[in-house]
């Protein structure tokens, strides 16, 4: 691992907290942490598909006041995919570009209302106002998820 990732790390780890619960997740993008073998999560969110856990920084990269919208779920027929976009900020875009370019093979987590609601990654030589989340899931996991984006207000 390269010294400014290793530092990045560190940092990552030193943010989380042990005593962080699902509780305490505000919604916002997060970035996804891969623990070391012998080191446990410090901060474990669940999923709202498929009620799995994942291990997210302990507070968000990107806050929910710099989402912008939530597309309807679409169909692209080439690639036989249903998904929903994502808007973000001017300020968000910046901040998830300027990470990408820190930690290209990060994943992020998008947490709404006290659950995450999809993992993504994204791709660093695109200027990022959007992000597709979704294809990799059910149509029926892509309504539930759908069903809890109709509800949030984006500004």
């Amino acid at each position: 691992m390269p010294r400014s990732h290793a530092i990045i790390w560190l940092l990552l780890i030193a943010w989380n907290h042990p005593d962080a619960t699902a509780q305490e997740l505000v919604s916002g993008i997060y970035i996804m942490v891969t623990p070391q073998k012998k080191v446990p999560c410090t901060h474990e969110a669940r999923m709202i598909v498929a009620d799995q856990k994942v291990c997210i920084s302990k507070k968000p990269i990107i806050s929910d006041d710099e989402l912008t919208y939530a597309s309807d779920i679409s169909y692209d027929p080439r690639y036989q995919l249903h998904y929903i976009d994502i808007g973000l900020s001017a300020s968000g875009s910046a901040t998830l570009t300027q990470t990408i370019n820190s930690l290209p093979d990060s994943r992020f987590a998008l947490a709404l209302e006290g659950r995450v609601i999809c993992v993504f990654t994204a791709d660093p030589t695109i200027a990022i106002r959007s992000f597709r989340i979704g294809t990799d899931v059910s149509l029926k996991d892509l309504q539930a998820i759908h069903d809890v984006l109709k509800n949030v207000k984006f500004n």
